[in-house]
């Protein structure tokens, strides 16, 4: 699959196709740094809006507007989120309790639900393709991208937007509080890819996808290690997204992401917008190893 254009807001700059990566050594922003909603929303529309769905539909609308792909040319919609939108999940259960379950009006249970950014960005688009969200834990969109590799699967030219997103608020950070959440904070934001099955005009292909499942640092280790032994040639640039770098027995360039990411379910979507920016600009293999608990997803890159 070939990766023609990204867009990720985070606690980084917003990260786009056609400007240079941010020095990603430093210091980052305590919040996510929010970009001009009304460049992409209408205002009446974004005031609406929860902030994880305005974050989710400005990277996909501005990553398929840097692409240069229209809307008829997309084949599908994929997106990963682990909490879903969780200041209308929380505005809809007050709601609940203070009109006693009566008189309730539908739009923050509509909007709450986890599929909603999907739905936003296909009726914004006014696309009707293959639209799926999933909710996989820490391996939420991964399992998104192995479903877009499904869609991809042929000859037939087509385009596929695939993205995460997720959202904090009070009562998540409550309820995280753990000695992983001590060590870093509760990651939000969203990031979109725009891919193809063709090469024409990419900023970088992605070669290949592993993920796998375990608490055991020793076969995390094992598993890493097969992964970098099977490269050739020009030893990769890898985009680490973990607690855990003393498992990687790797001694060529890695660029900690964790950081900036946090303790992110989906962190996995930033960590490969980061990673195809640095193949983009290095012009070299990037591996973007992600982990999220007992979830590990690995990415190449060339």
């Amino acid at each position: 699959m070939y990766i023609h254009s990204v867009c990720s807001i985070s606690r980084f700059p917003v990260i786009k196709t056609g400007e240079p990566l941010p020095e990603l050594a430093g210091t980052f922003a305590p919040e996510v740094q929010e970009p001009n909603y009304a460049d992409y929303i209408p205002p009446m529309q974004s005031r609406r809006m929860s902030k994880g769905l305005k974050m989710g539909l400005t990277a996909a609308l501005n990553c398929l507007q840097e692409s240069g792909v229209s809307p008829e040319q997309l084949k599908a919609i994929e997106v990963g989120t682990s909490y879903g939108l969780l200041k209308d999940s929380e505005t809809f259960l007050d709601n609940m309790i203070v009109h006693q379950e009566t008189a309730l009006t539908p739009t923050a249970f509509i909007q709450s639900t986890h599929n909603t950014v999907s739905g936003a960005i296909a009726l914004s688009l006014k696309s009707h393709v293959h639209n799926m969200t999933f909710t996989q834990k820490g391996h939420s969109f991964e399992s998104a991208v192995k479903d877009t590799e499904l869609v991809l699967a042929g000859n037939e030219a087509g385009c596929v937007l695939l993205g995460a997103v997720e959202e904090k608020v009070p009562v998540l950070e409550w309820l995280l509080t753990s000695k992983a959440t001590e060590e870093l904070p509760i990651g939000e934001g969203a990031a979109f890819l725009l891919l193809s099955n063709k090469p024409d005009n990419a900023i970088c292909q992605l070669t290949a996808t592993r993920i796998f499942k375990t608490k055991n640092p020793d076969i995390a280790s094992e598993q890493l290690k097969q992964i970098i032994g099977r490269q050739s040639g020009e030893c990769p640039i890898i985009i680490w997204n973990s607690l855990n770098p003393g498992i990687l027995n790797y001694t060529s360039k890695i660029v900690d992401v964790s950081g900036l990411i946090g303790y992110n379910p989906t962190g996995a979507a930033q960590a490969l917008v980061i990673g195809a920016k640095t193949c983009q600009q290095e012009q070299c293999p990037v591996l973007v190893v992600n982990q999220f608990k007992e979830y590990w997803s690995v990415f190449e890159l060339s």
